[in-house]
C-alpha cells in the first residue's frame, strides 16, 4: 500500500475554532504551552504540528484531533 497523503493541523479549521470559541492567540498560548508565533503559524497555514500539541490543542478545544486535521498530498520525494 502506498501512502500518498499525511493528515496535518488544518489552518481553516484551527482558525475557526479559535474564533468560535473566543480564544486570543496569547490566551491559546499559555493553554497549550507554546509561543504566540506558533499559533499565528498555525492559523496562517496547514502545519505538520507535534502530535503533544494536537492533543492540547483538541482539549483545549474540546473536540476529536480529528476535526483539527486535514488530509494533504506527501510533498515530491527529494532525491
Amino acid at each position: 500500500m502506498e501512502i500518498t497523503s499525511i493528515k496535518v493541523l488544518s489552518a481553516r479549521r484551527f482558525s475557526s475554532l479559535i474564533c468560535s470559541k473566543h480564544f486570543t492567540h496569547e490566551m491559546l498560548a499559555g493553554s497549550v504551552k507554546c509561543s504566540v508565533r506558533q499559533i499565528q503559524n498555525w492559523a496562517k497555514q496547514d502545519t505538520d504540528v507535534h502530535t503533544s500539541y494536537l492533543f492540547a490543542l483538541a482539549e483545549v478545544f474540546q473536540v476529536d484531533v480529528e476535526e483539527l486535521l486535514v488530509s494533504v498530498p506527501l510533498p515530491e520525494m527529494r532525491v
